[in-house]
């Protein structure tokens, strides 16, 4: 049996969030929510004692997993095999978190991690957009620290700092021989602190120092053309004002005759904040369906019958970079009014990851679901296949991808007069 959810249950009711690629840029969910709470008073309440023994934590993550983790199967193994497995060599919360990391690697699932304080923390620190860094965002697996991303006019980028680059040393330090909350420390520090960085780039050893500064998460930010076409740039979908801010956008350029969104290099954010951007754009249509753990059924969420958006072509500009949330807003707006998709296939990730509070302070990022687009394409590692392609290449200053499409735009807007 169908079940349909206007999108104000589900943001009022859901607790599933996306992911960006990185575990150190994982974004949590809005306070206000008054269902969130209860929940979250729930998780606060079994999970009391805030300081508890590293056994106990390690138990506490398997337990919730095996709850929790969307693939009933465990990825095919026995999960009970890890309960007591590492119990009498864990003396140390370090020891619990290389077990613990060890444990949630079996499930062959990167979007499942575990979170200690000091990555807790930091992600709410990310939400509020209260932070200092250099700029990059990085992951820890194993030995490695590879750069994920690179945030816009950051220390890192003016110092030609890339996505891929590999950390092999910190202040001097040896990374391999570094936890995760070693390498971020100084990375993340106080404002105005200096940290040498050596990263290796294929073959290239490069060692360049970084100011630690207060970072401005850019969201988004739009212009009108003189040829009357708006133009959006959503460079995530996160934050407490997000909503507010794409709403006024949207208002401010609802007169044009044509939107294009540039959701290049836009990693995602909030499940909540993408259905409120296309509930706000489309009317009494269906913006995505969710397949949770438990539920026989999928939940489908549409788009209250409210928006105030006057209907008009629109473009999308996206790339391999286009992923999680920013690939539902893209693939709602496509499947409901026929939006052009341009540029090149998107990242193609349709897993949903809940974060539940843990004791000392920590969360766990665990997989429980999936969505699916309203057309029923499912596209899990295979993305969303513009109708335009385009290579994007880079967003420097000349952005000759943005002139094509205005030029795409101006064509379309000619036709249709």
């Amino acid at each position: 049996m169908k079940k349909d959810i206007n999108v104000k249950q589900i943001i009022i009711n859901s607790v599933i969030l996306f992911v960006v690629i990185s575990v150190a840029v994982i974004f949590i969910y809005d306070d206000s929510n008054q269902n969130i709470n209860k929940i979250m008073k729930k998780w606060q309440k079994i999970n009391a004692k805030q300081v508890i023994a590293p056994s106990r934590l390690y138990i506490n993550v398997w337990r919730t997993a095996k709850n929790e983790y969307a693939d009933k199967t465990m990825n095919g193994q026995n999960w009970q095999r890890w309960h007591y497995r590492y119990i009498r060599h864990i003396k140390t919360f370090e020891d619990a978190n290389v077990a613990i990391d060890t444990m949630l690697v079996s499930l062959n699932d990167k979007y499942t991690k575990f979170l200690p304080a000091f990555a807790y923390t930091k992600q709410k620190e990310i939400l509020d957009s209260k932070i200092t860094g250099t700029g990059i965002i990085f992951d820890k697996t194993g030995d490695k620290a590879v750069i994920n991303h690179v945030l816009d006019n950051t220390s890192a980028q003016k110092n030609n700092i890339m996505p891929g680059d590999v950390i092999i040393g910190i202040n001097g330090k040896e990374v391999s021989k570094l936890t995760e909350e070693e390498i971020a420390q100084p990375l993340e520090s106080a404002q105005g602190q200096e940290v040498e960085i050596t990263i290796q780039r294929d073959n290239k050893i490069i060692t360049k120092k970084l100011e630690v500064t207060s970072l401005k998460i850019k969201t988004m930010e739009y212009e009108i053309t003189k040829s009357n076409i708006g133009i959006i740039t959503l460079a995530n979908i996160m934050g407490e004002s997000a909503i507010n801010d794409f709403i006024k956008i949207i208002n401010a350029t609802n007169n044009t005759d044509l939107l294009i969104i540039d959701l290049r290099n836009n990693y995602g954010g909030i499940l909540s904040n993408a259905l409120e951007m296309a509930n706000y754009m489309l009317d009494n249509e269906e913006i995505v369906s969710l397949n949770l753990k438990g539920k026989s059924n999928n939940i489908h969420i549409m788009a209250a019958n409210e928006n105030k958006f006057r209907k008009k072509p629109i473009i999308i500009i996206v790339n391999k970079n286009t992923a999680s949330a920013a690939e539902i807003l893209a693939g709602s707006l496509k499947d409901n009014i026929q939006a052009i998709i341009v540029g090149e296939n998107t990242f193609g990730k349709n897993s949903l990851q809940q974060v539940i509070p843990l004791n000392n302070k920590s969360a766990l990022i665990i997989t429980s679901g999936k969505y699916i687009l309203p057309s029923g394409q499912d596209i899990n590692n295979v993305g969303i296949t513009p109708d335009i392609y385009m290579e994007t290449g880079s967003m420097d200053s000349e952005d000759k991808i943005m002139k094509k499409v205005i030029q795409l735009a101006q064509r379309i807007v000619k036709k249709n007069k």
